[in-house]
């Protein structure tokens, strides 16, 4: 009887941690949303803000809270050489998309602003090391050429 309390206990705080995680996945994506969806429409006025446009911002609010949780912990446990080597890379990557990608103000200016939301919900991100700030900025950044070559295809009214 008291094995089946202490599994039901871990369980049960378990789920409560899961819950907690998902509280606060939820919140971020909403907030990430908001902010960009406002950001947006300043720099697009009279667009309206559709379930394209939302879908996109969800995938891109997913995608960048995994990756910021990813570096954090690739800088935690990674050495030194690893973590450049991963740097590297991503370097290359971001390097090579430049070359068909244009960095137009609207790009900027939704970088800026998803990096802002990023550093407000993970404010442990200020531990990262020199590599690991550069490695997130090269996550941010494939991130959001994502997005914005994403709403270019499925948006064509969007000044981007």
């Amino acid at each position: 009887m008291e094995k089946q309390e202490l599994n039901r206990d871990f369980h049960t705080k378990l789920n409560d941690e899961f819950l907690k995680i998902d509280n606060f996945l939820k919140e971020f994506r909403l907030e990430f949303v908001f902010e960009l969806s406002t950001l947006i429409k300043e720099l697009n006025p009279g667009i309206l803000i559709d379930e394209t446009l939302k879908e996109g911002l969800l995938q891109y609010s997913n995608q960048i809270s995994a990756g910021a949780e990813s570096v954090y912990d690739k800088d935690m446990n990674y050495n030194e050489f690893r973590l450049k080597n991963e740097l590297d890379d991503m370097t290359r990557v971001i390097e090579k998309g430049s070359v068909k990608f244009h960095d137009s103000y609207f790009a900027q200016q939704t970088h800026r602003k998803a990096k802002a939301v990023v550093v407000k919900f993970f404010p442990e991100l200020a531990e990262l090391s020199a590599n690991g700030f550069r490695l997130l900025e090269k996550y941010c950044l494939l991130y959001n050429r994502e997005f914005v070559l994403s709403l270019k295809s499925e948006m064509k009214t969007l000044i981007i």
